[in-house]
């Protein structure tokens, strides 16, 4: 298992920022690549392309009758655009390392990102990660993903180890 962030460059040097944390203990399996709005990472771009690449993207769970005809054709554009989603854990997963904010403005703005094959976590803990305002109901912060992935590929040493870190990291 691969993990690549894809780091704002505002989140790079945040006290806040957890996917340091991953990058440090764990760099055979984790990796940071700046985001560019104009000049996107050719190795990023490559990787996108292969058949066992996804994009980490939360599965779409908004109520369509509280949002506008418009957003709902916005969404429905969003979801054709997806090559597909993987069932089982892909091989390299990209995470979307920025805030709540941040992450949709990148997502926004990078068209080889909307269009990115996705695979979603189906079962996440509630977030244990208080120390930024703003934060998305059902949302997780960047470390506890990875500790989900983790999970999900069989590596529980490595998981436990980063939950500890980022238990510590939280106090």
């Amino acid at each position: 298992m691969q993990v690549i962030l894809l780091t704002h460059e505002r989140e790079a040097t945040r006290p806040t920022n957890t996917g340091n944390l991953a990058v440090k203990l764990f760099p055979n399996y984790c990796q940071r690549v700046m985001w560019s709005r104009v000049a996107p990472s050719a190795e990023l771009l490559a990787k996108l392309q292969q058949a066992d690449t996804a994009l980490l993207f939360p599965e779409d769970d908004t109520d369509d009758t509280q949002v506008s005809s418009e957003q709902s054709m916005n969404k429905i554009q969003q979801l054709s655009q997806r090559e597909h989603k993987f069932k089982s854990l892909p091989k390299t997963l990209v995470i979307l390392d920025a805030t709540w904010q941040e992450a949709r403005k990148m997502l926004r703005q990078s068209p080889y990102l909307k269009t990115a094959k996705t695979f979603s976590l189906t079962h996440s803990p509630e977030s244990q990660f208080n120390l930024r305002r703003n934060q998305i109901e059902g949302g997780l912060c960047t470390i506890e993903c990875i500790i989900e992935l983790f999970k999900l590929a069989n590596k529980q040493d490595e998981a436990e180890r980063l939950n500890a870190a980022f238990k510590a990291f939280c106090q």
